[in-house]
């Protein structure tokens, strides 16, 4: 039975023909008992291998008839085999498994913390948004990105639309360029986006919004 088990799709696009020359190679080396030169180029041809393949009975092609353990009838097709080295990454399922409802946020964005470690969020990402907005989810895409992100109510003056504060002592809501005339009211946005905004005045840029009722 063999060790490991590879996904044929694994190997057009990458184009790595070496490693089925080395599988075949690495058999007829097994079935002989002394080694092959698989150098690129220079190393032994693949028409050597096929004496040998065919002294010890097996198909020059490298494919076996496999049997099902469970039933013990042959599969329909036949299934290439051979020996070959194979290293295998060290990344596993267990060490990968990560899930969170609500949970840590950053100081800075108010956004999800990152990575495993941290119990950070799951990303969803530009690719993921693209999908929800062809799907027309409107709701999902706001919950997403907004709602369970870094939702958050900024005052802004409907006057000159820039951004405004709540005064705790004075007990009132202040436009430091519209003073007394100002009209302000509460807009929900995400926190990195109040961020963008605040970094732009320090930046001696006003940024103004243009605000109307919620529909």
């Amino acid at each position: 039975s063999p060790d490991v088990l590879i996904n044929p799709h694994a190997f057009p696009s990458r184009m790595t023909v070496g490693m089925f020359m080395e599988s075949i190679c690495g058999k007829a080396a097994a079935l002989r008992g002394s080694q092959f030169d698989g150098s690129a180029f220079v190393g032994e041809k693949m028409d050597e291998v096929k004496p040998v393949m065919d002294a010890a009975g097996f198909k020059y092609s490298g494919k076996e008839t496999m049997y099902d353990g469970r039933t013990g009838k042959s599969f329909p097709v036949d299934v290439f085999i051979g020996v070959v080295y194979y290293q295998k990454l060290h990344h596993m399922v267990a060490d990968k498994i990560h899930a969170r409802a609500r949970g840590q946020v950053q100081m800075l964005t108010k956004q999800p913390t990152e990575g495993r470690a941290r119990g950070g969020g799951l990303r969803f990402g530009e690719m993921e948004r693209d999908c929800l907005i062809a799907y027309g989810a409107s709701m999902i895409l706001k919950d997403r990105l907004l709602d369970e992100s870094d939702k958050s109510d900024i005052f802004v003056c409907e006057r000159c639309g820039l951004v405004a504060y709540h005064d705790i002592k004075q007990r009132k809501y202040v436009c430091r360029v519209c003073g007394d005339k100002a009209k302000v009211s509460s807009v929900s946005v995400a926190y990195a986006f109040k961020l963008l905004l605040q970094e732009m005045q320090s930046l001696n840029v006003a940024p103004r919004l243009l605000i109307k009722e919620k529909v």
